[in-house]
């Protein structure tokens, strides 16, 4: 019987805590949405399938690049992002250890989650009339 591989230590860092914090704000939003403004479902919906998408795709890009296949374009990984992925995506770049040390990737990743949490914080104040 073959020995059983380690499990990956996944570090707890600054990005990450950042990234855990910026969930909350959407995430309250969204509820108060559908609570007050009865948001439809199909939102929510939406919302988690997208996030699931692009956790997926970050998976399989890592494995791409395990393998030394062809790779998912790092501008595919940031549409996926900027349409509302961006919770997967900063579970796929800590589960999967992906992509978390490119500068420029994570740069304009955290600027598409910073735009997520305008948009949110736009709405909690009725900046922004949903529905």
């Amino acid at each position: 019987m073959p020995p059983r591989a380690r499990p990956r230590h996944r570090p707890l860092t600054i990005a990450t805590i950042c990234g855990t914090a910026s969930l909350i704000l959407p995430t309250v939003t969204l509820i108060r949405l559908y609570t007050i403004a009865a948001l439809p479902v199909y939102s929510l919906i939406y919302a988690g399938f997208i996030s699931g998408v692009t956790f997926l795709f970050y998976g399989y890009d890592k494995m791409q690049a395990r393998n030394l296949e062809w790779r998912v374009k790092e501008v595919t990984l940031h549409t996926l992002a900027m349409v509302g992925g961006w919770p997967g995506a900063l579970a796929g770049m800590h589960y999967f250890q992906h992509k978390t040390r490119k500068v420029r990737f994570q740069a304009v990743f955290w600027g598409i989650v910073l735009g997520w949490e305008g948009v949110a914080w736009l709405v909690w104040n009725g900046g922004v009339q949903v529905g």
